[in-house]
Formats: C-alpha cells, sequence, structure tokens
C-alpha cells in the first residue's frame, strides 16, 4: 500500500463523495494495524456545472470534466482512478483512454456483486441516463447479469428525487417509500436483487428493512478499488 494512491473524481455529487472517503477508510484491511487507512487523492467538481451539461445532454462537455481530473489525479501520484457516480460511466472508456494509470468500471462491480450473490438479474435504478439508455445495461448483459428497469413514470420520479432531494442532502420518508415501491415493482417482473445505481441512493435507505436485497454501488465499487489497490 506504501506505494499506491487511490485517486478520486468526485463531486458529483459531495454526498456521495463523502460517502466514498468514509467507506474506504472502514473497508481497508487494518490487518498491518488499526490505523490503517489508504492514501487518496480527490478531484472534486463544481456539481452545478456538471448539472447543467447534464440537462443540456453535453455529455462531451461532461467527458471533458472528468478527463481533466483524472489527469491532474495522475499527475498528483494516483495509481488507481475511481469516477464516483454512475451516469458519468457513460465517458468511461473515453476518461479511461486519457491516463495511463487503470480505471475501475463501477459496472463490472455491480456485475460482480450480482454474481457473488447467486443472482443473475437486477434492477437498474438510478439517474434517467442511467436507466433510459444503454451505456449502463449493456454493459451488464455483457457481463451475464440481465436487467430489469422501471416504467417511464417510475424513472421520472427517481430523476426527480435525486437532483431535487438527495445531491442537496435531502432525505425524506415519502421519497424513500416511493423508492422502495418502485424497487418492488422491478422485483416483481424478475430483478433478482436490486441494484442502488445512484451513488446517493444508499444513503437514502440508510439501513432501513427492505423486503427485497440490494447492492450498493458505492459500497461494490469501494470494494473493488481496495483490491485493485
Amino acid at each position: 500500500m506504501a506505494n499506491s494512491r487511490i485517486g478520486l473524481i468526485g463531486g458529483i455529487s459531495w454526498e456521495s463523495t463523502a460517502e466514498y472517503y468514509r467507506l474506504l477508510n472502514q473497508l481497508v484491511d487494518k490487518s498491518a494495524g488499526p490505523h490503517t487507512q489508504p492514501e487518496v487523492v480527490i478531484d472534486s467538481q463544481n456539481f452545478e456545472v456538471n448539472v447543467a451539461l447534464q440537462r443540456a445532454q453535453d455529455w462531451d462537455a461532461c467527458n471533458e470534466i472528468y478527463i481533466d481530473a483524472a489527469k491532474r489525479l495522475e499527475s498528483a501520484g494516483a495509481t488507481v482512478l475511481g469516477l464516483c457516480a454512475n451516469t458519468a460511466h457513460r465517458g468511461f472508456e473515453v476518461v479511461q483512454a486519457s491516463v495511463s494509470i487503470p480505471m475501475i468500471d463501477i459496472r463490472v462491480a455491480m456485475a460482480q456483486e450480482v454474481k457473488s450473490m447467486g443472482e443473475t438479474s437486477m434492477a437498474l435504478l438510478g439517474t434517467k441516463p442511467t436507466m433510459a439508455t444503454n451505456h449502463y445495461s449493456s454493459r451488464l448483459e455483457e457481463l451475464g447479469v440481465k436487467v430489469v428497469k422501471p416504467t417511464k413514470e417510475e424513472m421520472d420520479d427517481l430523476q426527480r428525487i435525486i437532483f431535487d432531494e438527495l445531491t442537496l442532502g435531502v432525505f425524506t420518508d415519502s421519497s424513500r417509500q416511493r423508492f422502495i415501491d418502485i424497487a418492488e415493482n422491478c422485483v416483481d417482473q424478475g430483478a433478482g436483487v436490486v441494484g442502488l445505481c445512484c451513488t446517493e441512493f444508499g444513503l437514502l435507505l440508510n439501513g432501513h428493512t427492505t423486503s427485497f436485497q440490494t447492492i450498493d454501488s458505492v459500497a461494490a465499487h469501494v470494494q473493488a478499488l481496495l483490491k485493485a489497490n
């Protein structure tokens, strides 16, 4: 670990980036001593800029932001990178090609978790661009995981909850119940596990008991980053 350093492209949003940092320090191997912490460098974005570009569907401009961040992190000594947002992974290949150090794909981490649970299908719950397009689901399908998606109305509700509440640090009982209802509908359609493919969804559930199995994308990604590190 002495010569390794995890680089995080964060701030998309700060809520989930803080969760990345917390879990990296909680889940790191402590066998070398109780005060063991991974070396981490974070390049945090201005999410207001990112949200505006996403609404304009200017994904190339989003990718340029992530590429600049990846290069800064590599220059800062990062030996492995994590792009701390599911939606941002639509540009994963472009960002990875811009640096010489490896970047860990959150979609691969999720697929591995599904299979480790003995499941073959997952409900894909995240931002509307993550759910409605194929950049995320097609990668999971390539890895042998069948994807179940919500209805258009349910996607709209999840998008509103994410951007009007969760990314602003607002977590309400009514939105939590709506999320649970949508997840249960996906399970009824055959999803063996529910993927929390928005990095704020784990914060929304926050230990609440559900009738379905979940995989938190932040936790899955952190575990993969630590293994690669």
